[in-house]
């Protein structure tokens, strides 16, 4: 476990770095305005594809020790392919002005929605690796292209973006494919259509995705409020900070993504308990230095990284530091439900969440800008952190002091090193 935990933080911290480089890329040479017209394309690839891995997300790496291959991914395609060719059609005939390059982003996001179920069935065949290294293609091929065109100079639009994600997609499926071949090869296609499991799919992943939507809501719904109330380039400012200070959450999903892995093919409560706080202090721990090193760092540092525009990057950070922290914290919480096959629990903290994000923002984004949005956001996590908080102290009988790092811990979490080999 330690030595995919390690492997899974070092792929994070990968793609966290060629994240913040092509922030830092996109905002230098495409201005506070291009970045503001990235952000709101990337959400609505996000938003997507949520909807379209509702039978194929995460909780696929709960049911993949436990079904055959072709029984989870016939329904899985299925809902994808269905669900982007209606949301489509619709869009193009509505003309919703929010919605940028349809044909780009349904392209896009069809190419990781499939990238993502090869994803997740990697994880629940605890091949942790192979899905790292699967999480790494896109990005890395995206930013290599960016790198190119600027060296070339021609790096200019956001349609220039919007190319890099086509092919660092396009070859992440690819890879995914030729990574789970073998249960490619054995696919039963007299098995296309199990209504059984399709049920089981939706059921689990409705309520999975239904919180997954909530937290994003709760981190960009601000985009949307910002877009109206105020500017791109605003919202090119406020994206640039929380998008910062979420890379923190790297500790938090490497430690929760084996932490859920491994808890699925568990039975141990007690193990499931101990597991969970030890991960929880660490990750409290590791989030809060990486969250005051980037309060800490000068106004100037944000300007030379990103360019004049961005000076009110460092007060966003310094407004979500409490929030992201507690929203660091709460995943292994989230991981040690969602391990039980219990999803509703995150759906509901995210939900409730969801509604000083709404009330707050539409009162304090048009009256205070991006500070107003910063502030509602950290509140949101707040509520969502306590709401989950309770939940794992009555199902695990935890206490509070249970919460407070102790010297046995750093012991335990040696033998862990020394006795766990996978």
């Amino acid at each position: 476990m330690i030595k995919n935990i390690l492997h899974t933080l070092f792929a994070k911290i990968l793609t966290s770095v060629i994240g913040l480089l092509t922030i830092v890329l996109v905002s230098q040479y495409l201005g506070a305005i291009g970045k503001g017209e990235q952000s709101i394309f990337l959400f609505n690839i996000v938003l997507l594809l949520l909807i379209s891995t509702l039978v194929g997300n995460t909780t696929l790496i709960y049911l993949t020790p436990r079904h055959k291959f072709s029984d989870i991914f016939f329904p899985s395609f299925i809902w994808t392919v269905a669900s982007l060719g209606i949301l489509f059609i619709a869009f193009w005939f509505l003309n919703i002005p929010i919605i940028t390059y349809p044909k780009q982003l349904f392209f896009i996001t069809l190419m990781a929605a499939l990238s993502e179920t090869n994803t997740n069935i990697l994880i629940g065949k605890e091949r942790i690796k192979q899905s790292n290294i699967l999480k790494l293609i896109s990005p890395t091929a995206s930013i290599l292209y960016i790198i190119i065109f600027i060296f070339l100079n021609q790096f200019t639009s956001i349609t220039d973006y919007i190319n890099s994600l086509l092919i660092g997609y396009f070859l992440s499926l690819v890879c995914g494919i030729y990574l789970l071949r073998d249960e490619y090869k054995e696919l039963q296609f007299n098995r296309f259509f199990n209504l059984n499991m399709f049920k089981t799919l939706f059921s689990l992943g409705f309520i999975k995705q239904l919180g997954n939507l909530s937290q994003q809501l709760n981190a960009r719904m601000s985009f949307y409020l910002i877009a109206l109330y105020s500017s791109s380039q605003a919202l090119g400012v406020f994206s640039n900070g929380i998008s910062l200070t979420e890379s923190t959450l790297l500790f938090s999903s490497s430690l929760a993504l084996v932490q859920y892995s491994r808890l699925s093919n568990s039975k141990d409560e007690g193990y499931s308990k101990s597991i969970t706080l030890l991960l929880t202090k660490a990750i409290v721990i590791l989030s809060f230095l990486a969250l005051l090193i980037l309060s800490l760092l000068p106004e100037s540092f944000y300007t030379f990284v990103f360019g004049a525009e961005f000076s009110q990057v460092k007060q966003i950070i310094q407004l979500l530091f409490l929030g992201v922290l507690l929203l660091n914290a709460t995943t292994t919480f989230t991981q040690y439900f969602a391990s039980k096959g219990n999803f509703h629990i995150a759906t509901i903290a995210s939900t409730i969440g969801l509604i000083p994000t709404l009330v707050l923002g539409l009162l304090l984004i048009p009256r205070y800008g991006i500070t107003g949005a910063a502030i509602s956001t950290s509140l949101s996590y707040t509520i969502i952190f306590l709401i989950e908080y309770y939940y794992f102290r009555k199902y695990s009988k935890a206490k509070l002091k249970d919460l407070i790092p102790k010297k046995e811990d750093f012991n335990y979490f040696i033998s862990l090193i020394k006795t766990i080999k996978k």
